[in-house]
């Protein structure tokens, strides 16, 4: 195979992929949590899509510490796979959003492919390159 030397630039490819996913979920929710009780509301509204109406600064609150904390444990490879679990929670409930009663996507794919990129992160751990490397 042609690309077989980029074998070796595996762990390489896990850090970019880890950081590149951190950065863009602290640049999503970072402002969010920075921003006060009226945009936590905007925020967790989205638990409208799991059947709660109610507590929506709450919600959007913690959807904004989980988001934030999980994008840095990302980033620095420290409690890896919770990190992502955090991270993955808060992309479920936008998912979940993305279909309508029918169980058919209505829009909004790049929400389901990040769950399965973050699935996929699950199963593959930090990488080399983390900060609680044994």
């Amino acid at each position: 195979m042609r690309m077989a030397f980029l074998a070796k630039y595996r762990d390489a490819g896990l850090l970019l992929m880890r950081v590149g996913l951190g950065v863009l979920f602290v640049i999503l929710t970072g402002p969010v949590l920075l921003a006060g009780p009226s945009r936590w509301a905007n925020f967790g509204s989205a638990i409208r899509n799991l059947g709660l109406s109610s507590n929506y600064a709450f919600w959007g609150f913690l959807g904004a510490l989980a988001g934030c904390t999980g994008a840095a444990l990302m980033i620095f490879g420290l409690l890896f796979r919770p990190g992502v679990l955090l991270v993955l929670a808060i992309t479920l409930v936008h998912t979940v959003g993305a279909f309508d009663g029918g169980g058919t996507v209505r829009g909004n794919l790049a929400a389901i492919e990040l769950c399965v990129m973050l699935i996929g992160l699950l199963f593959v751990g930090p990488g080399k390159y983390s900060v609680d490397k044994t």
